[in-house]
């Protein structure tokens, strides 16, 4: 089963597809060569006597599918930077561009793409997966790759319906619930979404679902559907079971993700034990003092009001 083939079988779950989504495989159907690299230093546009060089242009684009891209994607990523270029002549004309404001934000800017730079070096140096790793996670988790789970679920809009749902879930059979509170009206009954295999559900279900034995049942789980619960009614073997190399490239992206999860967890726990950091401000120094379930906005995450984190999926050394 291809990727595209076990995201749809995913989004399934909830009912509907969103739209975003439909986006993406509609472009993603829509792939096609644009022809032959041209010259990085050609001029691939001119606005107000300003260019746009092939080079620029490219570096512009999302790194990820450029070479992918449709004649038409790249039309729009010019366009947007086309009405850039005249809202920034516009901001030019009216002095805006020297402002300290502007200033202040560049420095911000700066700062967030140096640090940026070196976490993507650090993790392109220290998480480095091999073979033997992705070997030994297969064998720890051989029965995610070799069973079927049969799943059950109640779907729910709201975090307070949720917590109603968790109550009666303690007193109710599953069912029960699920007939009166769900609001996913295309699974089987009691939420019955049969028997599902690694890969064929929501990455969100499958950490839970496959540290679970039949019978039990779930806390809640947020998707970009909702608030889920789920409950395993029934396992067996696979019909087609993931070997080793059916699963390599899965795992190792895992591996990976946990990798750098690490590598940037320790780094930034040796810069803070290292450095002399005073919050004077008695408010937040009293949130940063206060016991981790307690304080505000607390997160697993280092703290990120400052500067956001680096998406560790998108760093380089895939």
């Amino acid at each position: 089963m291809t990727r595209a083939e076990r995201l749809m079988r995913r989004i399934a779950i909830g009912g509907c597809l969103p739209p975003i989504v439909v986006l993406a495989i509609v472009v993603g159907c829509e792939r096609r060569d644009v022809g032959k690299p041209k010259e990085t230093g050609s001029v691939v546009a001119r606005v107000d006597g300003r260019e746009l060089l092939q080079r620029d242009f490219d570096s512009y684009l999302p790194a990820d599918y450029r070479e992918a891209m449709t004649l038409k994607e790249k039309k729009a990523y010019l366009d947007r930077w086309i009405t850039t270029e005249l809202l920034y002549g516009e901001a030019v004309r009216r002095g805006l561009a020297t402002s300290p404001e502007i200033e202040a934000r560049l420095e911000q800017l700066r700062k967030d793409l140096v640090a940026d730079q070196l976490v993507r070096e650090i993790l392109s140096e220290r998480a480095v997966v091999t073979e033997r790793e992705v070997r030994e996670y297969y064998q720890v988790h051989e029965d995610e790759y070799t069973r079927e789970l049969r799943v059950s679920h109640i779907l729910v809009s709201t975090l307070e319906e949720a917590e109603k749902v968790k109550e009666l879930l303690r007193t109710h059979a599953f069912s029960w619930v699920e007939d009166r509170y769900s609001v996913d009206k295309h699974t089987g009954a009691g939420g019955d979404l049969g028997f599902l295999s690694k890969g064929n559900m929501i990455p969100e279900f499958e950490d839970v679902v496959f540290k679970m034995n039949v019978g039990d049942v779930s806390d809640v789980i947020e998707t970009e559907f909702g608030y889920h619960f789920v409950t395993v009614t029934d396992a067996r073997e696979a019909q087609e079971k993931l070997t080793l190399e059916d699963a390599a490239e899965d795992i190792s992206r895992t591996v990976l993700l946990q990798k750098r999860k690490a590598v940037y967890d320790g780094l930034v726990a040796g810069l803070r034990a290292r450095a002399k950091i005073e919050v004077l401000d008695p408010e937040i120094r009293m949130a940063a003092e206060a016991p981790a379930d307690i304080a505000p906005g607390h997160q697993d995450e280092p703290d990120s009001t400052f500067r956001p984190e680096p998406s560790l999926e998108d760093s380089d050394g895939e």
